[in-house]
């Protein structure tokens, strides 16, 4: 090569460097404000995977988490109920869950219980305000996306070759980005089935008013039914569950993040957390979670289990 062809080809962009030049002399209207935005300006942080199957034992049983689930089925047909919603679901489905909603499933008959990946995170000031357009929503991830799935699970548990688990994070994003954009807000067709109004109206009172030491009689009182009446509505769209059962668990779930994030004394925390004695808080949150609040707080400061994902919880 003689000297002036060298100087060419060294000289002359490659292809990308001369597509940029297209937009050369483009200026924009301002250099300070007006700029592109994402739908998804915020990247999930705490992130865990989980891989599992539907329990056997109490299938209709209802959940509660303080965080972000991205629950997608890998086998299997059920109905998972959400806030009162059914929602049909079957293999390559998935659903968001968010922070304090209801849920439960139930397997289609005759069928080998369903296995899921849930991906649970948190969203940075607890802002997840950006995804509410996939709330009670079922879609299906494309391809690509499955594949950030099990890029995802890869670096969760350290398989040799995976992507780094910052990498790992932005794909999380590019998932919830790319729903969000093929979500149309007027889209009801995957909305599930209405609910009763008054169920919806008690369930957000609830999630509400959890730490006022809440009964099924104050419920009752509050919407000018009788407690019977409750009763039946939860019964209708959460089989096995009680209005005292899910008051319960929002308490220990309050009480299971002020003792994994809080100094709080023990007796602070039960009053925060609608309880009228510390007693009678110790022995429900044993009941419920296995340890007694001291031992809960001294196990995770010891390193044991996962921040803010009590042992009870499923999905």
């Amino acid at each position: 090569m003689n000297e002036t062809a060298f100087f060419m080809s060294i000289s002359q962009p490659h292809d990308p460097l001369k597509k940029l030049l297209e937009y050369h002399g483009k200026r924009p209207d301002s250099l300070v404000s007006g700029g592109m935005e994402s739908l998804c300006p915020l990247i999930p942080e705490n992130v865990i995977v989980r891989v599992d199957s539907n329990s056997a034992i109490i299938p209709k049983e209802t959940y509660i988490h303080r965080r972000m689930i991205l629950k997608t089925i890998l086998s299997g047909k059920l109905t998972a109920l959400i806030d009162g919603l059914s929602f049909p679901m079957e293999t390559g489905d998935s659903v968001l869950f968010f922070p304090f909603q209801f849920h439960s499933s139930i397997d289609a008959p005759n069928i080998p219980r369903h296995t899921f990946i849930a991906v649970s995170f948190l969203m940075p000031g607890n802002d997840f305000a950006p995804l509410l357009p996939l709330k009670n929503h079922v879609f299906r991830l494309p391809p690509e996306d499955l594949e950030s799935l099990n890029d995802i699970a890869a670096a969760f548990y350290g398989v040799n070759g995976a992507v780094s688990r910052s990498r790992a994070l932005l794909k999380l994003s590019g998932i919830l980005l790319h729903q969000l954009e093929m979500t149309a807000p007027d889209n009801a067709a995957c909305h599930g089935e209405l609910k009763h109004d008054v169920y919806n109206d008690v369930c957000d009172f609830v999630r509400h008013n959890f730490d006022k030491k809440l009964s099924l009689k104050s419920l009752a009182a509050e919407f000018g039914r009788s407690p019977e009446s409750i009763r039946k509505i939860f019964q209708k769209y959460h089989p096995g569950v009680t209005p005292g059962k899910l008051i319960a668990k929002l308490q220990i779930q309050e009480a299971v993040g002020l003792l994994e994030n809080t100094d709080s004394p023990i007796g602070t925390i039960s009053r925060k957390c609608g309880f009228s004695d510390i007693y009678t808080f110790s022995k429900k949150f044993k009941k419920i979670i296995g340890l007694s609040p001291r031992e809960y707080r001294a196990s995770r400061r010891n390193g044991g289990g996962a921040a803010g994902e009590p042992a009870y919880t499923s999905t």
